[in-house]
């Protein structure tokens, strides 16, 4: 569209250097690092997770199922899913995939984010998925858990922890006022998994929020990653904690005139959701109001498109399991019968904008809309989607799953 060529256009030209705040915003010189590996035939030998939030000790873990369960068909049927804190509402993420494999929709392929190693290894071993975890809560900065699971073979696995020098953690403590989340590494948990023959490679991510400079550079090294396996089928996906919606700044339409179009401007935004209460990570658009981190994802984009452009199918699954295409919701919104920021309005427009995250209810009780797509795939041309979902139906966590099905295009039947 000429509004989002105009937009990429303009948001290149104010940046001729290569780092800003001490974070680059071109790609990196320098590949992040992996840590090592250990690599497990079935899950009796495992070590156990000793750390207090039972995150592990740094050191990447493959376990080959003994008995996995086969892939449902020729698609690729992938989800992302944080899962809050390690699994903190355990009996609601239980019944959630108890009922996902009894109704015949669980995914082949899960990447968790804020998964601890028990949670993840239960949730592979009960339900036939070989697993690769990456977490760290002993000797040194945390690093979140991350799991992918896959009833495919996995060919190879590692953890990329993304390069993040002392003075630029520090001076992002200094802009941002305290250290919080900025204590963490981040990374990327790399799987190579064989599909009917292909190989197919998988990144899944859990960004940092709280600084944009460092989301955007991070987007920047997770780009360096993909680019070093060119030519291999890749997705990257998992919880970017930028809203992946709002990827443009400027709208040829004047804003009044995109009133129920998909929300994808800084302006949109704001108008219909403005200042969103915090539990949903930040305040208001959030971090992607920076050109930064929207030049990283254009960039992004340019090698793995975003499924939401390209899908045969969109759909949100209701609380009642009910579907429903983001276009009808925006057609009740178009309608008229619910008042702007009624509790209706709230629901019909995370639908139409296919939300990803949950929030906690506001002093009078009510559950705001976020307008936030934190939880996404970006996959290469190669991959055709299929179908997008993201799944209302669970509040095991503060975000929702979201699943993409992927079909390979040389494999089609």
């Amino acid at each position: 569209m000429p509004g989002q060529a105009l937009s990429r256009l303009l948001d290149r030209l104010p940046f001729g250097r290569g780092i800003i705040d001490g974070v680059p915003v071109a790609p990196p010189t320098h590949l992040p690092h992996r840590e090592p590996i250990h690599v497990f035939q079935g899950f009796d030998a495992l070590p156990p997770a000793t750390g207090p939030r039972l995150l592990g000790s740094g050191v990447t873990l493959l376990v080959h199922h003994p008995s996995p369960r086969p892939p449902r068909d020729h698609l690729l049927r992938v989800m992302t899913y944080n899962i809050l804190l390690g699994g903190e509402r355990r009996a609601l993420l239980e019944a959630y995939f108890a009922t996902l494999e009894e109704s015949g929709r669980m995914p082949d392929v899960i990447a968790l984010q804020e998964a601890s190693q028990p949670t993840a290894m239960e949730l592979a071993r009960d339900y036939g998925f070989h697993v690769t975890y990456q977490g760290r809560d002993l000797d040194g900065p945390v690093v979140n858990g991350k799991a992918i699971l896959s009833r495919y073979p996995l060919l190879e696995a590692a953890h990329f922890t993304y390069d993040f020098p002392a003075e630029a953690r520090a001076a992002a403590a200094t802009r941002q006022g305290f250290m919080g989340e900025l204590d963490e590494d981040r990374g990327a948990l790399f799987a190579l998994i064989d599909v009917h023959g292909h190989p197919v490679a998988l990144y899944n991510v859990h960004h940092s929020l709280g600084d944009s400079g460092i989301n955007a550079g991070q987007l920047w090294q997770l780009q360096a990653l993909v680019h070093a396996r060119e030519g291999v089928p890749s997705i990257a996906l998992g919880d970017f904690n930028a809203n992946i919606n709002v990827k443009q700044h400027y709208s040829l339409l004047p804003n009044p005139l995109r009133k129920h179009e998909p929300t994808e401007t800084v302006l949109d935004y704001e108008s219909r959701y403005g200042d969103v209460h915090p539990s949903v990570g930040d305040w208001g658009v959030g971090n992607i109001a920076d050109v930064r981190v929207r030049r990283a994802l254009h960039a992004l984009e340019h090698e793995l498109p975003d499924p939401l452009r390209r899908a045969r199918e969109l759909r949100v699954r209701l609380p009642d399991g009910s579907l429903m295409h983001p276009d009808r919701a925006r057609d009740m919104l178009v309608e008229g019968a619910y008042p702007k920021h009624s509790a209706m309005w709230m629901r019909l427009q995370d639908v139409a904008d296919m939300s990803t995250l949950n929030s906690l209810p506001d002093g009078a009780g009510v559950v705001p809309a976020t307008g936030k797509r934190f939880d996404t795939f970006f996959a290469s041309r190669e991959l055709e989607p299929v179908l997008l979902e993201v799944d209302h139906s669970t509040d095991a966590s503060d975000h929702l799953p979201s699943v993409a099905d992927f079909e390979l295009r040389d494999s089609r039947h």
